[in-house]
């Protein structure tokens, strides 16, 4: 079972509270058909007291990934601090990513249903997910010039880098979902990173 951190005030344990209703709702019937007053219902509150602490069950929703985002970087981050070479790095910061998304799939499952209904609201999610993963990419290529004595990239060249990265994980994202091929995932992952790598060296 996950083990959250501690909370800090009342009201953090109240947002955490409101959170973990929604998500259960969310999970069951989906973010369009859930209200703030079945949220409300849930935790055995007054609708209006919920708008104290968010403005809509979209907040809730964007706070609710927030968490959830948090928590797989955090497991990424742990597993890249354990792997020694650059390629192993990169290799696992992809897999345990994969990982770790998969465990999600209830969370990821209310996404697609949502894909349809509001594109915009799905792609600020995935924009703000993108970012943070990004960031993280960003330390292991910078580890990774300084490891071999390298001047490192640029700006926007190291921005570049991990664009393709990410545009090819998220590719895999999608194969994966609709296509299986679970098998070819790890040896797609061992190519890329050592593809990157060795153009990075070139």
């Amino acid at each position: 079972m996950e083990t959250l951190a501690p909370l800090t005030s009342k009201e953090d344990q109240i947002r955490e509270s409101i959170i973990l209703a929604a998500q259960q709702l969310f999970q069951q019937y989906g973010l369009h058909k859930v209200t703030m007053e079945d949220i409300a219902r849930a935790m055995g509150k007054g609708k209006s007291s919920l708008y104290y602490y968010y403005k809509s069950k979209e907040e809730i929703f964007e706070a609710m990934l927030d968490r959830e985002i948090d928590h797989v970087l955090a497991k990424v981050a742990e597993a890249v601090a354990q792997a020694t070479t650059a390629e192993e790095k990169l290799y696992t910061f992809c897999l345990t990513r994969f990982e770790e998304l998969g465990r999600k799939a209830a969370l990821h499952s209310i996404l697609v249903g949502e894909v349809m209904r509001d594109m915009e609201f799905v792609h600020h999610i995935r924009r703000q997910c993108r970012l943070r993963e990004g960031e993280l990419l960003k330390q292991i290529l910078t580890m990774n010039s300084i490891a071999a004595g390298r001047p490192g990239l640029s700006i926007a060249d190291l921005d570049a880098v991990v664009f393709v990265v990410l545009g090819g994980l998220h590719g895999l994202d999608q194969e994966m979902i609709f296509n299986g091929h679970s098998t070819l995932l790890e040896p797609a992952i061992r190519i890329l990173s050592r593809a990157l790598l060795a153009g990075l060296a070139a």
